[in-house]
């Protein structure tokens, strides 16, 4: 079940009041329409009726995938990140008939829309995010190796046709790059670094931190 509702909204160019859907939770499965407008970002947009001034609003949001079993929750607040990692706790235990969570659900926590629409895609595809975010880590490295002059800011994974195709790569200077999606690469990883006996389903955050984490982990079982 997804939850919405109205609020009202002022357009910060013209001053004309209108209403705006602010979407509490959204269930991929029963509103495919609005999935479709989250992943075009129109779901945190407003355009006023009478200037058409477009306004960009930010708000957390429950993404809910029934048929992949999957939830994502949207918080861009870092004092807020607590409090869902307690609610994702929380249910983890609930076996109800409404939600139905049990141990196939994956459950994920993104700080922007940008990845929360990239965490989407992935899963959409049938692929490992930790392995994506390995994948952006090994990018990081080899652009500090070959260009230190340039500091990465972010690193998305672009799908097109269904298929992945490419890492867009901005830096912080804002210039923009790109490396092509390697399959190979990805079955490497996945071999070789991800534990088969770990699903990663309750790795709440997986993100550059994680990443890191990970190499590290591994680097210390190498030296016992």
């Amino acid at each position: 079940m997804s939850m919405e509702h109205e609020e009202l909204v002022k357009c910060s160019k013209c001053g004309h009041e209108d209403g705006f859907i602010i979407w509490q939770s959204l269930n991929a499965t029963l509103n495919p329409e609005a999935k479709a407008d989250m992943m075009e970002s129109c779901l945190f947009e407003h355009k006023c009726p009478k200037c058409g001034h477009v306004d960009s609003y930010t708000y957390d949001l429950l993404y809910h995938d029934m048929e992949s079993m999957l939830m994502i929750q949207l918080c861009e607040s870092e004092e807020r990140v607590a409090d869902y990692i307690a609610m994702f706790d929380d249910l983890s235990k609930k076996t109800d008939e409404l939600i139905k969570m049990d141990d196939d659900y994956t459950l994920r926590l993104v700080n922007s829309r940008n990845n929360l629409r990239e965490k989407v895609y992935i899963f959409d595809q049938g692929l490992d995010d930790r392995i994506i975010e390995l994948m952006k880590l090994f990018i990081r490295f080899d652009i500090s190796q070959e260009n230190p002059e340039h500091e990465v800011d972010e690193i998305f994974l672009e799908i097109r046709d269904d298929v992945p195709t490419r890492f867009a790569i901005c830096l912080t200077d804002g210039q923009w790059g790109s490396v092509p999606f390697n399959q190979e690469v990805y079955d490497r990883i996945k071999e070789e670094m991800i534990d088969p006996e770990d699903n990663g389903k309750r790795d709440y955050i997986v993100n550059m931190q994680w990443a890191g984490e990970c190499i590290h982990n591994m680097a210390e079982k190498l030296n016992e």
